[in-house]
């Protein structure tokens, strides 16, 4: 393995996610890549978890699965009987906070292929299994895969929005549709741009039929991580149990 270390450039007040980071491999060759450029980010074992959370404090893997373990604790289900998917997953830190948290990762997912190899080379026993899939355009297969897969929760450790950098509002419905009649749901939003969470009842019943019973459990401002300049980026961290007929 080609050794390397890890740095964020000096840099005034770069947009989220265009983040440089500085990469010198021990040939001598300096490579500059951005924060949310996944697939090669993914491709350099550490540098993920050296950046985003030693340097600039991540805590989002955390707290989302703490807020699903304190709302299975309400509900009085074991912890070790929930069963997530977990989706936007990239390298599986969001795994390991759930295992960490008692509950039952039994699915990642990404949309990219880089993100599985990552987890998969990296945290080989943090999931039951790992798939790359693209929720929006399920086969009838893997619609029927992790449907059998029985989980009764759902985490996306992701930014839920409509901006192009965020998860689609649409691909998290799409993932609760694959959940037990009886589920819940954490997922966080980015509040800084003063657009509203997309993710309402109405957007559940929509998705998920007329008769779903949506209810919002916890909604909880924190501090996602910090700026390359120290400041606070705050999230919203949001849970939701899912009741259709039947359940």
């Amino acid at each position: 393995m080609d050794p390397f270390t890890a740095e964020l450039a000096t840099q005034a007040d770069p947009e989220i996610g265009q983040e440089l980071i500085r990469v010198r491999h021990a040939d001598g060759r300096v490579e500059e890549v951005r924060l949310h450029d996944y697939e090669r980010l993914y491709a350099l074992p550490g540098v993920y978890e050296q950046i985003v959370h030693d340097r600039l404090g991540c805590t989002s893997p955390a707290r989302l699965a703490g807020m699903l373990g304190e709302a299975a604790d309400a509900l009085a289900w074991p912890r070790a009987a929930v069963r997530v998917l977990d989706i936007a997953a990239g390298n599986g830190v969001s795994g390991d906070a759930l295992r960490d948290a008692g509950l039952d990762p039994v699915l990642g997912t990404d949309i990219v292929d880089s993100a599985r190899d990552a987890a998969l080379r990296d945290r080989p026993a943090t999931y039951r299994e790992y798939l790359t899939l693209d929720l929006l355009a399920l086969t009838e297969a893997q619609r029927a895969h992790v449907s059998g897969l029985r989980a009764n929760a759902l985490s996306c450790v992701a930014p839920v929005g409509r901006s192009r950098s965020e998860l689609p509002p649409d691909a998290l419905v799409a993932a609760a549709g694959l959940l037990q009649r009886d589920a819940l749901v954490v997922y966080m939003h980015d509040p800084s741009g003063g657009v509203a969470d997309p993710v309402t009842a109405e957007l559940w019943r929509a998705g998920l039929g007329a008769a779903t019973d949506a209810q919002e459990l916890a909604r909880t401002r924190y501090v996602h991580r910090h700026t390359v300049n120290g400041a606070p980026f705050h999230m919203d961290g949001v849970v939701w149990r899912l009741r259709r007929p039947g359940a």
